[in-house]
C-alpha cells in the first residue's frame, strides 16, 4: 500500500516553493481608521501611525505594510468605502457625527463582509462596552490600545489568519494554535506578544538556512496560523473544525459556557481535547496561581498570567513544544536520547534512534510538527496522517520515513544544481557546485543535459538512454 502511495508521491510531487506561493493569498494593504482627530493624534503620535506599523513589519521582516488612512467622521469614512478598495476598517468608541455602533451597522450595510475591527483608547473604555451586548455583534474582535503598535500588528494577523486558514491548512498543511481567551484587557496584551514571537522562531529557522531573500519570505507563509475563541462554544467548534492541523491549544481557565461565566470551564475543554486528541500540546494560563495544581494533575503545562516573566515563559513553551527547537528523540519514559539540530541530523537519527522512540514520537505525531516548522510541507504533509497501526512493525515505519524523506529530496533535486554537502554524494544523479557564483560554459551544459533527461522524459524517445551503461556498450559494440 506505502509502495503505491511512494509511487504516487513521485508522479504528482508540487514542490515546496510552489506550495508557498499558494499560502496567504489575502493580506491586508490598506486600512481605514476612523476616529476624533484627538484619538486619531494620540494613536498616530503626531501622524507616525503607518511609520510606525512599517518599523514592526521591519523589526520582524515582514513584506508588504499595510497602509493608514485616518478618517474623523463617519460619513467621510462611508464616502471612502465606497469609492476606495479597503481591507479592513478600525473604528475607535468615539467617532464625530455618530457612534461606533451606528457607523459599524452603516459599514455592514454596504461592505458586508469586510473586517471590522473596535479599538478602544484605554482600559476603563472597557467598562462601557460590557452591556452593549448585540451592538457588538458587527465587529469581527475589540482590541484596548495599549500604547504598542504591536497591537495594530496583532489586529491585522489576528484578520489574516482568520481569513487564510482554510486556504493554508488544505493547501500546505500549515498548523494551528488555538487561544481560547476572552478577557480584552489580557489578550490585547497577550495576543501580540504570541504572534511576535512566532514570527521570530520562524524567521530564526529560516536563517539557518541557505535561502535567498525571495524564498525566505515565502517560507515565512508557513508560520502557523493564530485563531482565537471567547467562549466554549466558539472554541469546540474551532477544534473540532481544525483538529487535524493544531499545534497547541492556550486556554484560560474562566470564560462562559453557553451564555454563563463558568469558573473551570478551561479545565472542562481540556477534558474534552485530552479525550480527543491525548497528546496535543496544551497550555492552562490564570491569573489564579492555584490553578497550577489543576494544570499539574492535568499533565499540562501552565502560566501565570500576573508573572514578571510572562514573555520568557512564553518562549519556552514555544520552543519545547511546537517544533521550533531541535528534535528531541526521547524514550517511552520521557528521556532525552538524541538529538537533532538539522534536517540531515534528523533524518540519519532516524536511522538509528530505538525502535520504542521513533513510535513515541510518531505516536504524538512529533515529526510532521517539528517538519513543518521548518517548511518541510511535503515531508510532513505525507507522513501527519500515516499511524503507527498502519505498520506491521516499528521496522516497517522506520523503512517508510527513511523512504518518504528520500523521495522528496530526489524530487527537489530533480535536474537541478545542487550545492555540495555531505549527503549529497549518497546520490549519483546529482550535479553538484562546490561554491557559489556563475557557472561555466561546461557547467551549464551538464547542468541543461541533466534537466533534460531528469525533466523531459528522454528515455521515451530512446529507451536506452535509462539502460545500465555496461549493456549499453555491450550490445553496440
Amino acid at each position: 500500500m506505502f509502495t503505491d502511495k511512494l509511487s504516487e508521491l513521485r508522479s504528482r510531487y508540487k514542490s515546496d516553493d510552489e506550495i508557498y506561493h499558494d499560502l496567504m493569498q489575502f493580506k491586508i494593504r490598506e486600512i481605514l481608521l476612523v476616529a476624533t482627530i484627538y484619538d486619531a493624534f494620540i494613536l498616530e503620535q503626531e501622524g507616525k501611525l503607518t511609520e510606525l506599523i512599517f518599523g514592526e513589519y521591519y523589526q520582524l521582516n515582514l513584506s508588504s505594510a499595510p497602509r493608514v488612512t485616518s478618517v474623523s467622521f463617519g460619513e467621510k469614512a462611508l464616502e471612502l468605502l465606497d469609492t476606495r478598495r479597503f481591507d479592513m476598517v478600525i473604528l475607535t468608541m468615539r467617532i464625530d457625527e455618530m457612534t461606533s455602533f451606528e457607523l459599524s451597522n452603516k459599514i455592514r450595510a454596504i461592505k458586508p463582509n469586510i473586517p471590522i475591527l473596535l479599538l478602544l483608547n484605554e482600559y476603563n473604555d472597557i467598562e462601557l462596552i460590557e452591556d452593549k451586548g448585540d451592538r457588538l455583534q458587527n465587529f469581527d474582535r475589540i482590541f484596548v490600545w495599549n500604547g504598542d503598535a504591536k497591537v495594530f500588528l496583532s489586529m491585522i494577523k489576528y484578520i489574516e489568519d482568520k481569513i487564510n486558514v482554510v486556504n493554508d491548512t488544505r493547501i500546505g498543511l500549515v498548523r494551528v494554535v488555538l487561544l481560547v481567551e476572552d478577557s480584552i484587557r489580557y489578550y490585547s496584551r497577550y495576543l501580540p506578544m504570541l504572534h511576535v514571537e512566532i514570527m521570530k522562531q520562524t524567521q530564526r529557522l529560516i536563517a539557518d538556512e541557505h535561502l535567498d531573500e525571495v524564498k525566505k519570505l515565502l517560507r515565512m507563509r508557513t508560520r502557523p496560523k493564530v485563531l482565537m475563541a471567547g467562549s466554549y462554544e466558539e472554541a469546540i467548534e474551532l477544534f473540532n473544525t481544525y483538529k487535524d492541523y493544531l499545534l497547541c491549544v492556550i486556554s484560560d481557565m474562566r470564560f462562559s459556557v453557553n451564555g454563563v461565566l463558568e469558573e473551570h470551564a478551561g479545565m472542562k475543554l481540556i477534558q474534552y481535547i485530552k479525550n480527543q486528541t491525548e497528546f496535543l500540546p496544551v497550555l492552562l494560563q490564570s491569573a489564579e496561581s492555584e490553578n497550577a495544581e489543576i494544570a499539574s494533575a492535568l499533565n499540562i503545562g501552565f502560566l501565570n498570567k500576573n508573572s514578571d516573566n510572562l514573555s520568557h515563559d512564553l518562549t519556552d513553551f514555544i520552543i519545547n513544544n511546537l517544533g521550533f527547537g531541535d528534535f528531541v528523540f526521547r524514550n517511552q519514559s520521557g528521556e532525552e536520547i538524541a538529538c537533532a539540530q538539522t534536517m540531515a541530523e534528523f533524518e540519519n537519527l532516524i536511522k538509528s534512534v530505538p525502535d520504542a522512540s521513533l513510535v513515541y514520537h510518531a505516536n504524538r505525531n512529533h515529526f510532521s510538527s517539528w517538519l513543518m516548522a521548518r517548511g518541510e510541507i511535503q515531508i510532513a504533509n505525507f507522513i501527519q496522517p500515516i499511524k503507527v497501526s498502519h505498520f506491521d512493525s516499528p521496522k516497517e515505519l522506520r523503512e517508510h520515513l527513511i523512504e518518504v524523506c528520500k523521495v522528496v529530496h530526489e524530487q527537489k533535486a530533480k535536474g537541478k544544481v545542487i550545492l555540495f554537502d555531505e549527503t549529497s554524494l549518497e546520490e549519483e544523479k546529482h550535479v553538484i557546485r562546490l561554491s557559489g557564483g556563475s557557472i561555466g560554459g561546461k557547467g551549464r551544459g551538464m547542468a541543461f543535459l541533466n534537466m533534460l533527461i531528469e525533466n523531459r522524459e528522454l528515455f521515451s524517445v530512446n529507451p536506452h538512454i535509462n539502460a545500465d551503461p555496461a549493456d549499453y556498450h555491450y550490445r553496440h559494440r
